[in-house]
């Protein structure tokens, strides 16, 4: 799958699954979208594994209404030995579950490996640039600049818990 084209088309087809799985709340074609080792970092925390992964949804999904996501085009590169990688702006129309009007923004940054001839995410981080209603009244955040596409961040790279929606927290818990 070295391809880039094929590469490009895999990225897009498993970011389609893992829009339809949220958008229906579907656990199971959630964590679906992951290997069974994948890490995920997202809202300050690191989650491990897929199962864990698909745990944390679940209970995210809570706390939502609905959730739209829209994912643009991805930088798509197969980097060394034939890893695929990519960045991804998205993003979300969401109603949280007190019916408030939510529209983050983010980059997602993602590792891909081959399982049984798919794609899945082997290692995401998201950072978000924008937090607030879908009328861009909300905060915008400076994320650090890991270079022009290939350039990935480090595997250990921090994330932020911008709104507290999934954790709890109060606001930027950068360091």
């Amino acid at each position: 799958m070295t391809d880039d084209i094929a590469a490009e088309a895999a990225v897009r087809r498993l970011h389609a699954l893992y829009t339809d799985a949220v958008w229906r709340k579907d656990v199971d074609a959630f964590g679906a979208c992951f290997t069974d080792d994948a890490q995920w970092r997202l809202s300050g925390i690191v989650v491990e594994g897929r199962a864990n992964i698909a745990r944390f949804m679940a209970a995210a999904f809570d706390k939502y209404r609905r959730i739209l996501l829209t994912f643009r085009s991805p930088i798509v590169d197969v980097v060394e030995e034939g890893e695929i990688v990519a960045r991804t702006y998205v993003s979300e129309r969401s109603v949280l579950a007190n019916g408030q009007a939510y529209g983050p923004i983010g980059t997602y940054y993602d590792r891909f490996a081959v399982v049984d001839g798919a794609l899945k995410f082997s290692w995401r981080l998201f950072m978000s640039d924008y937090i607030g209603p879908p009328d861009m009244s909300g905060t915008f955040y400076d994320n650090p600049d890991f270079g022009p596409p290939p350039a990935m961040p480090a595997l250990d790279q921090p994330t932020f818990d911008r709104s507290g929606i999934l954790t709890g927290a109060k606001g930027d818990t950068r360091d």
